[in-house]
């Protein structure tokens, strides 16, 4: 990885927002289809359709000659007609609804999450009526959507799933390709996405019955393989079977193709790079969130989109994209959403309000560049604009606070009384917290392998628990554990643990007892989500009890130790001793925790986050 920029290093590029990665192989592969005679469909089709397939792990793979095409013969395969609704997410391109009109149906659009910018599955549910057809999750810049939660939901409501995956290449959920989830997978090649054959896409499916009528529909509902009546080993003679499409892909295209298709792992091992030097770079910029991705996926990284706290600057979106084009950097953003356009609007009724976390989330985003043909040195100057371009424009005197979506944003009058660090003590504390996580996830990486595969052994169910938080700014996470309790226990009971909790597991038990089952919570510091002290990060409920006095606590990242944790490290036996744990917690220990949480808030710093560990340390050794 390059050095930081230096003033030597700091002369003025040209950094398009996106640009394919074409090379000498990809030439000569076109010179020699030109030069075959055979330039529309016809076997280098055929070769990709195959390696293709072969790659994802799926019997059938269609060439289309575009994304747009392949959702609308998906669509059309699985019967979508007039007077059907289709449920589409609102965060996403044109042709994702507008395939949807053209068959006649009606596009129910469904509002985002507010961190993966994907589709919202307790969205989704309450958006289905009887003349629901079928669910079109967008894999967002390339993060697969949570496609088990999905698949649930569509199968106990008798709907077909059809994947966008148009970003997704290559993409994986869990185990799992993307290509191989949903009833229909849809993947683009354009231009700027992960692969390119110019225009052009692909539909994957295991259903043979689909496969088959997309093929015969694909060019214009001729009885299948007609392409070869124009080879030696064709005839002349076809029927039409249906009234098709022209929207098949060419042998000029695919022989594009099939060399991107060789070098897909290496464009996306450096898009990975790339997206981690940008995590990096920006994490002690509290302005800005990056891309939050979930641990159990594998992100495409077509798109590295970053939100603006633009509410904490003097300048807007636009001026912001008009510095860094002065400076030679492209940029774009990805999208508006679907119900803020005119047509939306006037055709079916949509307010700009009526989804409200996309509505909010496209005031903040904008889309960087990440592509292989960028340099490490193009990267790291993006950077450093970005952070210049922030720094020259921060509002004076104003408390960097976030807010959730619907709630009232907090003034800065009343974060007045917080004793927040300088802005040189936040960067050395970022700073410690990243390069420590980091350590020590590669020291006790061998730990947490032993710890996951002695929770699969002993108990059914995932490693990891994660459950909603509340961090700096009221701004939502997703806190992780190694999972100490049975599959589904919120379900069996609250959100507190009290004594000898009959959910937790045997492993469980020793986890909790020696903490270890906090050690993920690395990953969190990692991403900027939490420090390693602060105060304990509270879930929703409970903070907004609270509020007033957590518009204080949460000026600072919390944290995995406080004084408070300290303190309560046997928490759940003193609530085992309650008869009533929640109201024991709520009346007695939270007040506690808070008057502790604000004595760390008013006496942060480096030299006291230092005692605090080395005695959380000196405490777990007792």
């Amino acid at each position: 990885m390059s050095s930081k920029p230096t003033s030597s290093t700091l002369k003025q590029h040209k950094i398009p927002f996106a640009l394919p990665t074409i090379g000498e192989e990809e030439i000569q592969s076109v010179v020699e289809t030109l030069r075959s005679g055979w330039l529309t469909t016809g076997p280098k089709v055929k070769q990709f359709e195959a390696q293709f397939a072969e790659r994802i792990g799926v019997r059938h793979a269609i060439a289309v000659n575009s994304a747009t095409s392949a959702l609308h013969l998906a669509l059309e395969s699985i019967g979508v007609s007039p007077g059907d609704e289709v449920l589409v997410p609102t965060m996403t391109f044109a042709s994702t609804g507008e395939v949807v009109v053209h068959l006649g149906a009606r596009p129910v659009l469904v509002d985002c999450r507010p961190d993966t910018l994907n589709v919202d599955p307790d969205k989704i549910e309450e958006r289905i009526t009887p003349r629901t057809k079928a669910i079109i999750p967008v894999h967002y810049g390339g993060q697969p959507c949570e496609m088990d939660r999905i698949l649930a939901i569509a199968r106990a409501n008798g709907l077909r799933v059809i994947e966008d995956a148009a970003h997704a290449i290559p993409a994986r959920y869990g185990d799992q390709v993307i290509g191989t989830i949903g009833d229909v997978t849809c993947f683009s090649f354009y231009a700027t996405k992960t692969i390119t054959t110019g225009e052009g896409g692909m539909v994957t499916t295991n259903d043979d019955r689909l496969a088959e009528r997309m093929r015969i529909m694909t060019l214009h509902g001729i009885s299948k393989d007609a392409w070869k009546r124009f080879s030696a080993e064709g005839s002349w003679y076809y029927e039409i079977l249906a009234p098709g499409y022209k929207f098949n892909m060419t042998d000029i295209a695919a022989s594009l193709g099939i060399c991107q298709l060789r070098r897909c792992d290496e464009f996306w091992e450096c898009r990975q790079r790339y997206a981690q030097m940008y995590d990096g770079g920006f994490a002690d910029v509290p302005e800005i969130t990056v891309p939050y991705v979930e641990l159990n996926v594998q992100h495409a990284w077509h798109l590295y989109v970053i939100q603006v706290e633009f509410e904490h600057l003097r300048i807007d979106r636009g001026d912001f994209v008009k510095e860094l084009a002065g400076a030679g950097i492209g940029t774009s953003v990805h999208y508006m959403p679907l119900h803020m356009h005119p047509y939306y609007r006037e055709t079916f009724g949509y307010q700009p309000d009526d989804l409200p976390v996309a509505r909010a989330v496209y005031d903040r985003i904008v889309s960087l560049p990440i592509y292989p043909r960028m340099s490490e040195e193009d990267v790291d100057y993006v950077i450093h604009n970005v952070k210049r371009i922030i720094a020259e424009n921060r509002r004076l005197g104003s408390a960097w606070v976030g807010k959730p979506e619907g709630e009232v944003p907090i003034l800065p009058e009343k974060c007045a009384r917080a004793s927040r660090p300088s802005d040189a003590a936040a960067i050395v504390k970022r700073t410690f917290d990243f390069s420590v996580a980091f350590l020590a996830l590669v020291i006790l990486s061998p730990l947490l392998v032993l710890v996951a595969v002695l929770i699969k052994l002993t108990s059914p169910g995932p490693v990891f628990f994660r459950q909603e938080r509340v961090g700096r700014g009221f701004r939502r996470f997703k806190i992780l554990k190694f999972r100490t309790m049975v599959p589904d226990a919120p379900k069996l009971g609250g959100q507190l643990t009290a004594g000898k909790d009959p959910r937790i597991t045997p492993i469980g038990r020793f986890l909790r007892k020696t903490k270890l089952d906090e050690l993920p919570q690395l990953v969190n510091v990692l991403k900027g989500d939490m420090s390693f002290v602060g105060p304990r990060p509270e879930v929703p409920r409970f903070v907004e009890m609270f509020r007033e006095d957590f518009e204080e606590l949460l000026t600072v990242r919390p944290g995995i130790t406080d004084l408070a944790s300290i303190k309560y490290r046997h928490e759940s036996e003193v609530l085992g001793r309650s008869a009533d744990p929640e109201a024991t917690y709520l009346q007695e220990i939270m007040p506690e925790k808070i008057a502790l949480a604000k004595e760390y808030v008013s006496r942060s710093s480096l030299w006291f986050d230092l005692h605090l560990i080395f005695k959380t340390l000196f405490r777990l050794a007792s």
